[in-house]
């Protein structure tokens, strides 16, 4: 699992922006929005950094550094 911190992230129609870019990637990918938190979290084959693309290619921002991490997808206590 990917998470995204997206700044500039604040309402539904930006959820349907990035939902598309991303399923456009992977249709099958799982997407969860926090727009309190400015985070999406994203269940996909797909790379971190296709994601983040897509991501900044909708003309959103994504931060960098801690705010981007990806999570495996067995137990949580590993980082992939």
């Amino acid at each position: 699992m990917f998470t995204f911190n997206v700044p500039d992230m604040t309402c539904n129609h930006c959820e349907k922006v990035i939902t598309k870019a991303i399923k456009a990637l992977d249709s099958n990918a799982k997407i969860r929005f926090d727009i309190r938190e400015k985070t999406v979290e994203v269940e996909s084959s797909t790379n971190l950094q296709a994601l983040q693309s897509a991501i900044e290619n909708t003309g959103y921002s994504v931060k960098a550094g801690n705010k981007i991490h990806a999570e495996s997808s067995c137990c949580g206590h590993c980082s992939v």
